[in-house]
């Protein structure tokens, strides 16, 4: 890799060379319960699939606090009186899941939850992966397309680029092309994604 950047780019012309790392998709689930429906709440959740993290299960962050509701005439409270503003310690409880658990989690937060209607938010967020994927280079100044063939002086295949693209942050990869590994370059800004093999390059732009 190393060799391979400094053939296409002069010293002078590299701002920064860090490694390049693919970033999973991730799912929070946050709701708040009371503090004797904690653990049952907690357990069940991990059993599909929520808190999982490495090595390590039940996985969660736990904050006190203090729900308010007011039930209408037609709720059927698990604590408080109807029309009367209720004020109730509940627990924030929050634990992160993959995508493909997350409707299973919900299922048992709901069928668990004492709350006839229970309070919960589902958040994205993103986790940077242990395995180095390649590296990315930033420039001090834009490059050109047409400039980037000419260091490269082989065949190369492009996706919709023309020879007047600019750009100034390009990462380089051996990998085969994913949606993932295409959405973690665009995560970190990257403006387009370098596959390079013995025989050939393609070019992807971001």
């Amino acid at each position: 890799m190393d060799k391979l950047i400094k053939r296409i780019f002069k010293k002078k012309q590299v701002l920064s060379v860090e490694d390049f790392y693919t970033f999973l998709e991730k799912k929070k689930v946050v709701v708040f319960v009371p503090s004797t429906f904690l653990e049952k709440l907690t357990s069940e959740m991990s059993g599909a699939g929520a808190g999982l993290i490495g090595n390590y299960e039940m996985c969660s962050f736990r904050t006190e606090g203090i729900g308010t509701y007011k039930p209408n005439d037609n709720a059927n409270p698990f604590a408080g009186k109807k029309n009367a503003l209720s004020f109730s310690a509940e627990i924030k409880l929050e634990m992160e899941c993959d995508a493909h658990n997350l409707n299973e989690v919900i299922n048992v937060l709901l069928e668990t939850h004492p709350y006839e209607e229970v309070a919960y938010e589902v958040y994205d967020f993103r986790k940077r992966g242990l395995i180095i994927s390649g590296s990315t280079v930033e420039l001090k100044s834009a490059m050109l397309y047409s400039d980037l063939l000419k260091k490269l002086n082989k065949k190369i295949e492009s996706d919709e680029l023309s020879f007047n693209y600019e750009f100034k942050k390009i990462v380089l990869t051996t990998l085969d092309i994913t949606d993932k590994l295409l959405e973690s370059a665009k995560f970190i800004e990257a403006e387009c994604l370098l596959l390079f093999s013995i025989n050939n390059y393609k070019l992807f732009k971001i």
